[in-house]
């Protein structure tokens, strides 16, 4: 077969070789001169990240907090101040994060915003739910969000845990 190959289509065959063998003979020098490999073990998460939120990090802190149980904090507590205002109403008179984590998001009462505070739910599933309801009406169960087109059984599972229905 070398004898078919021209003259300098053997040249190259064998620049190709040689470096193929210099780059294999320099990784393994590498390896060997490294030393020993350190492994840093790291603690599973434990709680689901609540999903993205467009309206500040205070928020996260408040609901990763309100997730976790009694006692223990996440890592990014707020103040003194910021944990004795939790349960109360803001200004505006709307729920806290706190308070949406505790007692659930009703898919019914829902804004946009808090809708994208739940996992996987983003700015046009919380549109599409919003859109579901005001045409076919209220869901009665959590089941219901089945039928709002990119809400599937895993998703479902997902953000089960955040909601209720309340009447």
């Amino acid at each position: 077969m070398l004898n078919e190959l021209s003259k300098q289509q053997r040249k190259v065959l064998l620049l190709l070789a040689a470096a193929l063998l210099l780059g294999a003979g320099r990784l393994g020098f590498q390896a060997l001169s490294r030393g020993d490999l350190e492994v840093h073990l790291v603690a599973p998460v434990s709680v689901a990240w609540p999903g993205t939120v467009r309206e500040g990090t205070e928020l996260i802190a408040r609901r990763v907090d309100a997730m976790l149980p009694p006692g223990e904090t996440g890592p990014e507590a707020g103040t003194q101040e910021e944990s004795a205002d939790k349960g109360a109403p803001s200004a505006s008179g709307e729920e806290t994060a706190a308070e949406t984590a505790t007692s659930g998001l009703d898919p019914n009462t829902a804004t946009n915003a808090e809708l994208q505070t739940l996992p996987g739910i983003g700015p046009v599933l919380a549109a599409r739910i919003i859109e579901y309801r005001e045409t076919v009406g209220k869901f009665r169960t959590i089941d219901d969000l089945l039928a709002v087109k990119g809400i599937g059984e895993k998703t479902l599972a997902k953000i089960r845990p955040y909601l209720e229905i309340k009447e």
